[in-house]
């Protein structure tokens, strides 16, 4: 979840939404930058759907929501009423989503809306089961890669999960890996490869480095590969997944383990409830930079608002930091409509301008950062990439429950110097935001989708990957770890 406050003046409450993004350009301070290519940009600017008219445009109207509940879905609809869904749906789409053309635009998409339309033709007899209808639907939009991205409750995005083996313990000497176990073999290849791609950082008990063997993949079974090693043997080694279960948790709590201070936070979503204690996140940030080392720990964070991770790291660092990016807000009436249902679903106040005509509705608000030379789309936002010194260690934990505003916290920490994650992948959410939602008006199914569009300079979707730690650790080890391995390097023996 993720919002962000814009530069215009937005009500006390911004959007407490529900998967929510930045939607106005992001600010960057002095320090060291860098710059974007000129082709960067336009490649972004390609991925952005082109229209030239909005006469089948759905009318904002027909975009009602109400939260899912028991019997709110009906069992059977018609197939005509399913048709009528489905046309509805893929007009949405095209005005309402932000990653349209990302994922093929209209040869794509329209490819498959002829898809469900022949597999409801295909069921026999004159109606189709709501679940048979969802089924459809998601198989066949099943190559939307979007962590924000849903139909029916279920998330289109395949899931990339560590797959390692930690206790098969690796040293690393003069570019070969040699076993712990037996000191005098070293991996000569796994699967045939150099095994440096297969060998993953990690921490021991003691707070050394060694290495294991791992892998990140969308598998859905463990994974065997064949290690041949310097005496000309081999064997067949079995990589298990690394699975992490939620972490429960305060919305900021601060401990101090062994002295190290230890800031705990999984939530940032403000809300009349939370709002205290994420001032004090923010405002406890810069005393910490002051630390030797600090421990951060963002475990199953499941976001908010990005306002906070911004603040933290410029109090703790002292400097605006910036990953380099593009953002792009959809402003046509279908994603304002959207926006609208998410915000009133959670009770939230949306969005209001303060200028000479007093406050303004979401469709207002969205029209007044539109692109005059982009119908459908508010002004592209570029933001260079601007990095800092730190001198604190920090140490930062993840998992793969780390979401969206979570996940831009870790970003946002990336351009510092001096800061080490231990866990494994976060979930990748991070491609569209801004998330909207609507029912289908038959099936009563429902659809979240982003209408900002948010790339990194190389353009690259990393949802469903997410942010890769430097040092792999099971999460329910990562705390332990992390105290060990500050000690050793404040020690001097890491």
């Amino acid at each position: 979840m993720i919002i962000r406050r814009a530069r215009a003046v937005l009500a006390a409450a911004v959007i407490c939404g529900y998967l929510l993004m930045p939607v106005m350009p992001r600010g960057v301070a002095a320090a060291e930058s860098g710059t974007l290519k000129p082709e960067a940009r336009e490649g972004f600017e390609q991925l952005l759907y082109s229209y030239d008219a909005f006469w089948d445009e759905p009318y904002p109207a027909s975009l009602s929501y109400s939260k899912p509940g028991s019997g709110s879905v009906p069992w059977i609809v018609s197939k005509d009423e399913a048709r009528h869904d489905v046309d509805f749906l893929f007009g949405v789409l095209r005005y309402g989503y932000a990653g349209y053309r990302f994922f093929g635009g209209d040869e794509a998409f329209l490819a498959a809306k002829e898809g469900i339309l022949a597999d409801i033709d295909a069921i026999r007899g004159a109606n189709v089961m709501s679940s048979q209808f969802a089924a459809i639907l998601q198989r066949r939009l099943g190559f939307i890669q979007d962590g924000h991205f849903s139909i029916a409750g279920r998330t289109m995005c395949r899931k990339y999960q560590l797959f390692a083996r930690f206790d098969m313990e690796f040293d690393e000497r003069d570019g070969r890996f040699y076993a712990r176990r037996t000191p005098d073999l070293w991996a000569v290849s796994v699967e045939g490869e150099d095994p440096a791609r297969w060998m993953k950082p990690s921490i021991d008990s003691d707070g050394r480095v060694f290495y294991c063997l791992g892998a990140v993949s969308d598998s859905d079974r463990d994974i065997c590969v064949e290690l041949e090693w310097s005496d000309g043997s081999s064997e067949f080694i079995w990589l298990n997944v690394v699975d992490s279960a939620i972490v429960g948790g305060p919305v900021y709590q601060l401990n101090h383990v062994e002295g190290i201070p230890v800031v705990v936070t999984r939530f940032l979503m403000p809300l009349p409830d939370t709002v205290e204690r994420l001032d004090a996140l923010v405002r406890d940030a810069a005393e910490l930079g002051e630390a030797a080392a600090v421990i951060l720990d963002l475990r199953s964070n499941e976001g908010g608002s990005d306002w906070y991770p911004e603040e933290w790291v410029k109090r703790f660092s002292g400097a605006d930091v910036c990953s380099a990016g593009f953002d792009a807000q959809l402003v046509t009436s279908t994603a304002a409509k959207m926006l609208q249902n998410t915000a009133s679903s959670l009770g939230a106040e949306l969005p209001a301008i303060d200028d000479s005509a007093g406050s303004a509705d979401v469709q207002s608000w969205l029209a007044g950062m539109a692109d005059p030379d982009r119908p459908g789309w508010g002004r592209v936002s570029a933001a260079e990439s601007v990095r800092a010194e730190n001198d604190t260690l920090l140490a930062v934990l993840i998992d793969s429950y780390v979401y969206s505003a979570g996940e831009s916290f870790v970003g946002l920490l990336r351009q510092l110097d001096n800061v080490v994650f231990v866990g494994i992948n976060t979930y990748g959410a991070t491609f569209t935001g801004n998330v909207g939602a609507c029912l289908l008006p038959n099936s009563r199914l429902e659809l979240s989708c982003g209408s900002l569009i948010s790339l990194g300079e190389d353009l690259y979707n990393y949802d469903g990957r997410g942010y890769m730690p430097d040092f792999w650790v099971r999460p329910d080890e990562a705390l332990e770890r992390a105290v060990k391995y500050i000690q050793a390097v404040l020690s001097g023996s890491q």
